[in-house]
């Protein structure tokens, strides 16, 4: 067997069973949302904690939020910079390889007291621990933080050098008073609909600015594409195994015929 190409072998397999766990998460979520009616938020208050339940209406917020990039009127915000930073690798031959990482340097996330208003009603929601699909409003390059506060010949010295080997960005998604949202979640005590509790055998919270047929849509795409991934990884991993065992036969074979021959003096 080629080490190498094992190793290879080995790696797109590895590859392929994370595309088949998320892809049985992406599953998972599209079973919860097609076994669950949406509801009227006026009918929630009288379903028992821990049911699951989906609504779809206006996002209403007690006080406004001001985003922190965009300064855009919203419900919920989050904000964040990356650093893209290059740096080099050296590979088995000696040969220096450029390689990048990103990691996120600062994150910031508010939410108001929000509620789900339809025509049956209104329900509050909790935020905490919800996985948000907002809308962005801000993706650009900016300055490392701390750089705006400082001027002169430390300001300059500092961009000179972070600009060197790194460059930062600054994103930042929103959801805005008064769009229409779906949420999926579960009812909690008192009636809010909210993250779920410990133990339960739903782990889902998604608030959502696409529908329920726009997201039934999208992760059925998402599905879709990660099943083609997965059986390429496995292809690749099974053929790239094979080519190994191949590779070692015929080292195997050539060593044999070398032993085999006299030689000669």
């Amino acid at each position: 067997m080629n080490i190498v190409l094992a190793v290879f072998a080995g790696i797109a397999a590895l590859v392929g069973l994370g595309l088949l766990w998320w892809r049985w998460r992406v599953a998972r979520e599209l079973r919860v949302m097609s076994s669950v009616e949406v509801s009227g938020a006026g009918s929630v208050a009288a379903m028992p904690a821990g049911q699951v339940v989906q609504v779809a209406g206006a996002l209403r917020v007690r006080q406004l939020l001001a985003a922190e990039f965009s300064g855009q009127p919203c419900a919920y915000y989050k904000a964040e910079i990356e650093r893209e930073e290059v740096y080099y690798e050296r590979d088995s031959q000696g040969r220096d390889q450029r390689r990048t990482r990103t990691t996120t340097v600062y994150s910031e996330t508010k939410y108001g007291q929000c509620l789900i208003e339809d025509a049956t009603g209104r329900v509050g929601i909790d935020f905490d621990g919800a996985d948000v699909e907002a809308v962005e409003a801000v993706n650009e390059p900016c300055a490392a933080p701390g750089q705006a506060q400082m001027g002169g010949i430390v300001g300059g010295v500092l961009a000179a050098f972070a600009n060197s080997n790194s460059t930062h960005r600054r994103k930042e998604s929103i959801l805005a008073p008064d769009i229409a949202v779906f949420v999926l979640g579960e009812v909690q005590q008192g009636g809010l609909i909210g993250k779920p509790a410990k133990g339960s055998h739903n782990s889902i919270f998604v608030i959502s600015h696409k529908s329920k047929d726009e997201r039934t849509a999208s992760l059925t795409k998402t599905a879709r594409w990660l099943l083609i991934f997965i059986l390429l990884c496995f292809g690749l991993a099974a053929g790239l195994l094979a080519w190994s065992v191949a590779k070692g036969e015929e080292k195997k074979t050539s060593e044999l015929i070398l032993r085999s021959v006299p030689s000669r003096v």
